[in-house]
């Protein structure tokens, strides 16, 4: 069994609008990432390339994480506190 995750637009990104593109473009760029696709294709691009896709999902439609009730995002968030696992660490 293989897992990742991955940036990805959904359809709720609309292209005409400029706070969107805006947020799209912050990404690929803070990132390091080529230009974002939809979830179809890099959903299709797994099965193409041999795997057996047998979840995919939209990880802020899964809300908050635990009890802890933290943002999906949170293991994403930098962090000073070496304590703060999963997490980037600045040290």
């Amino acid at each position: 069994i293989f897992a990742c995750y991955e940036w990805c637009l959904t359809d709720k990104y609309d292209k005409d609008n400029e706070h969107h593109r805006k947020i799209k473009k912050d990404i690929e760029i803070g990132d390091g990432l080529p230009d974002l696709v939809h979830t179809s294709v890099c959903t299709k691009a797994l099965s193409d390339a041999g795997f057996e896709v047998l979840e995919a999902r939209d990880s802020m439609l899964d809300g908050h994480l635990g009890k802890g009730g933290e943002p999906w995002y949170t293991p994403l968030t930098p962090s000073w506190n070496p304590l703060k696992w999963p997490r980037f660490q600045f040290n």
